[in-house]
């Protein structure tokens, strides 16, 4: 006997919550990013940019680090610390792990 499983249809519920998840996040720390480079607070910008690639994801760290220097410019270093995967430094959120 053979089964054939049905095709799959649209996302899981997992699935769309993740996707849910990470545009709330990244509207919220593009707006974070804003008030600091507009107030001139560089260092709390970069801890944003640093929240971006470790609680949402790597697009979204680059593209707030984008951000961050086409405001600032080039001249200004920046360091920023890549998380691991599935670890995040203790009080720095939550990061679900690939199954």
């Amino acid at each position: 006997m053979t089964y054939v499983s049905a095709p799959r249809v649209g996302k899981t519920l997992r699935e769309k919550s993740a996707d849910s998840f990470n545009s709330a996040l990244a509207t919220v720390l593009a707006a974070a990013l804003e008030d600091a480079l507009n107030s001139g607070d560089h260092e709390k910008a970069v801890a944003i940019v640093n929240r971006g690639f470790a609680e949402g994801s790597p697009d979204l760290g680059c593209d707030l680090l984008h951000r961050a220097i086409s405001v600032v410019g080039t001249a200004r270093t920046w360091s920023v610390r890549l998380a691991p995967l599935n670890r995040v430094a203790p009080g720095q959120g939550l990061r679900a792990t690939a199954p």
